[in-house]
């Protein structure tokens, strides 16, 4: 089944890249509840996807996360090196939250040496978890200087790359676009994350004023919500999109985050297509 990584080329952070992978796996549990999702990341030292879900500072207080420490991708890498890892597996070492996402814990090593070992055997745990879920979504480190993540861009069946709103780091993202082979290989979802309409950089000008080789018809934008960041702070990103999956488009800001973010659940089912099991 397909894997949907979400990344931007950049090296820059805070692009609201995991947020964006978050809420579109919450929009897919509810609109579209028949496909299970596997989601993962990449990063280092950042528990910032799992945290979306799970209050790890209440585990943490309890004395629970050596509950958690042996999951995920370190638990893993150690199946994958003694050749005893299959599809499963993946099943059983992630973590569920509803009915229809499991969460793959990122590595919880400390030392950069220890993290790359681990890293390193992620693309292959992917190809186990793509033949148990209808898709898998990775959220990648930023930036093309990590080897894994280049093996991981090359899996993946549609990148969605997040756009900033900064003017030199839309520069950076013209040079990116216009030379990474995979970028110009791959499908691609443009999508502007923490986006803020009243700014002077809002999607209309810069399409206007930069030269993107996407079509400008196919972008997208995710509305910067307060509420919803302090959610995903507390574990609760879900949640947040069932309580208010019936917020009125017109009149709240709940509303319109959410509509955004379904529009952009409705376009990825459209570009995979037949990628994805009939159920």
């Amino acid at each position: 089944m397909p894997i949907i990584s979400f990344w931007n080329p950049t090296g820059v952070g805070q692009t609201g890249t995991t947020a964006t992978m978050v809420s579109v796996a919450n929009s897919l549990a509810i609109k579209n509840p028949r496909y299970k999702v596997l989601l993962a990341q990449t990063h280092y030292k950042s528990l910032k996807m799992e945290s979306a879900y799970f209050n790890l500072d209440k585990m943490a207080s309890k004395g629970n996360m050596d509950d958690i420490t042996d999951i995920g991708v370190d638990a893993l890498e150690r199946l994958l090196r003694s050749n005893k890892i299959t599809p499963e597996s993946i099943k059983t070492y992630s973590k569920p939250k509803g009915q229809t996402i499991e969460v793959l814990y990122g590595s919880f090593k400390s030392d950069k040496d220890s993290f790359n070992r681990v890293l390193e055997t992620v693309p292959f745990m992917l190809d186990y978890a793509s033949q148990c879920y209808d898709m898998v979504f990775v959220d990648l480190t930023s930036g093309t200087s990590v080897k894994e993540v280049n093996d991981i861009l090359e899996k993946s069946d549609i990148i969605v790359v997040t756009l900033n709103q900064d003017k030199e780091i839309l520069r950076k993202m013209i040079t990116q676009f216009n030379t990474l082979k995979v970028l110009q290989e791959k499908p691609i979802l443009p999508v502007f994350a923490r986006y803020d309409q009243y700014l002077a950089y809002n999607a209309r000008n810069i399409l206007r004023n930069f030269n993107f080789k996407f079509d400008k018809r196919e972008v997208y934008t995710i509305p910067y919500n307060s509420q919803y960041f302090d959610a995903l702070n507390d574990g609760k990103s879900l949640e947040f999109f069932l309580d208010h999956m019936n917020a009125d488009l017109a009149t709240t800001r709940e509303g319109w985050f959410i509509s955004e973010v379904d529009h952009i659940r409705e376009k990825l089912l459209k570009m995979l297509g037949d990628k994805i099991s009939e159920k």
